[in-house]
């Protein structure tokens, strides 16, 4: 004779409950995360180019920041 599942295992209240809102509500979360580091990114790459458009004597200061404006030019 088989018991029913409530019989073997009955419902705890306490125990967390896990739906499919909460997943989706985080998987939300991680996108909007994720979209915001890359306009972060464009926005400092933009800066940074149009600096050293504007400031040509700043050019050869940072090697860093010459490298990735030299990027930049040859991705567009």
């Amino acid at each position: 004779m088989t018991a029913m599942h409530s019989e073997t295992r009955p419902f705890d209240a306490t125990a967390p409950q896990r739906t499919a809102g909460v997943t989706d509500i985080e998987r939300v979360r991680a996108e909007r995360a994720a979209n915001a580091q890359q306009r972060r990114a464009a926005a400092r790459t933009r800066d940074l180019t149009a600096l050293l458009r504007d400031r040509p004597d700043l050019v050869g200061v940072h090697a860093p920041a010459d490298f990735s404006v030299d990027a930049v030019r040859w991705c567009v």
